[in-house]
């Protein structure tokens, strides 16, 4: 699996730096970050928060040191060893970069999404059979954000390989929430490229087992609103928002699934605001939009995800969902849903 030494090694060459030079900034010999990279090395947990620092990489580096200094031996000597911590360490991994994500961009985490990813799987293909479904699971997270990083850079075939391969290992994790989680967001990559049908099969299926967190199932069936409003299927549309509207207040943020931090009530209230924007009822849909976005956290209301609706909203021209155009749907290849998803990755 991936060590904290492939992992620095990556990170340092994204930012340009020779083994000297980031020796030199932290404080450290060029033989030490040669160890380090190597594996023959772990770092105490100051000195993988400095290179973070340096390497501005959001505490990745960190999040990789057990802060038990027995714990940081262990793993040095038997890097191989798959345990149930370390398939934690993993998951909390990704929810930083993610974290990360909100006050930066997708591309300045992509390649650390895509280290925590491979390592994800590395894992699962080392883990023990115990071990093996969460393990999975975790590997279905990190596909599953990595296809999401690709598909906000345009990348849209590496996207579609990408969250097929999540499905796929979320489908053997057996977990209602990792199910969720990767149909739903193949299923916003149908929509936003113009496969609106196809869309609402995901949400559908992303949302049908009722053991997934109702937050989930909420925002699903709203997005599957959304997708048969800009199928011509009104009636449908109208019943599912209501549906959507119910599960709702059912909803307890006290207990949400890993990963899923910007599942709040002022999150719902914006995604039925872009729903009812789908169905064209614009007035209502930026006053939902407005007032989910005031009652989002602050720190929220700067991410990307959150900005890009409240811009449809206030801008000069009537809002309009956020599809890409007709005339560039077409070079992103067939649609998926004449596609037969019948690879399954072994990791």
């Amino acid at each position: 699996m991936i060590s904290f030494g492939r992992t620095l090694r990556l990170l340092r060459r994204r930012a340009g730096l020779s083994q000297p030079t980031l020796a030199g900034r932290v404080f450290v010999s060029q033989p030490t970050i040669s160890r380090l990279e190597s594996g023959a090395r772990m770092p105490d947990p100051a000195l993988a928060r400095l290179l973070d620092e340096v390497l501005e990489t959001g505490g990745a580096l960190a999040s990789l040191v057990p802060a038990d200094p027995d714990r940081a031996a262990f793993q040095a000597c038997r890097p191989d060893v798959v345990d149930r911590t370390r398939i934690v360490e993993t998951e909390s991994g990704l929810v930083r970069l993610r974290i990360l994500e909100d006050s930066s961009s997708s591309a300045e985490v992509t390649p650390m999404v895509a280290a925590r990813a491979e390592m994800a799987v590395e894992a699962a293909r080392d883990a023990p059979y115990s071990l093996r479904a969460p393990a999975i699971g975790a590997a279905a997270m990190g596909a599953a954000y990595l296809g999401w990083c690709h598909f906000l850079a345009g990348r849209y075939d590496a996207a579609e390989n990408t969250l097929d391969r999540a499905v796929a290992y979320a489908y053997e994790s057996q977990a209602p929430d990792r199910l969720e989680r990767t149909m739903s967001y193949r299923g916003v990559m149908e929509l936003v490229c113009g496969s609106p049908s196809a869309a609402a099969s995901m949400f559908g299926a992303a949302r049908r087992d009722t053991r997934a967190h109702p937050a989930l199932r909420a925002y699903d069936t709203g997005q599957q609103a959304r997708a048969l409003a800009h199928a011509g299927e009104t009636r449908e549309a109208d019943r599912l928002l209501l549906e959507a509207g119910r599960l709702a207040e059912t909803i307890d943020y006290t207990d949400l699934p890993v990963g899923t931090y910007w599942y709040t009530p002022g999150w719902l209230t914006l995604q039925r605001g872009v729903a009812m924007l789908a169905q064209g009822r614009t007035a209502s849909a930026r006053h939902e939009i407005e007032q989910g976005y005031a009652a989002m956290p602050t720190e929220h209301q700067q991410a990307h995800w959150a900005r890009k609706w409240i811009d449809v909203v206030t801008a000069d021209a009537p809002p309009a969902d956020l599809l890409l155009p007709a005339n560039q749907r077409g070079r992103y290849g067939r649609p998926t849903s004449h596609r037969t998803h019948s690879r399954r990755p072994n990791p």
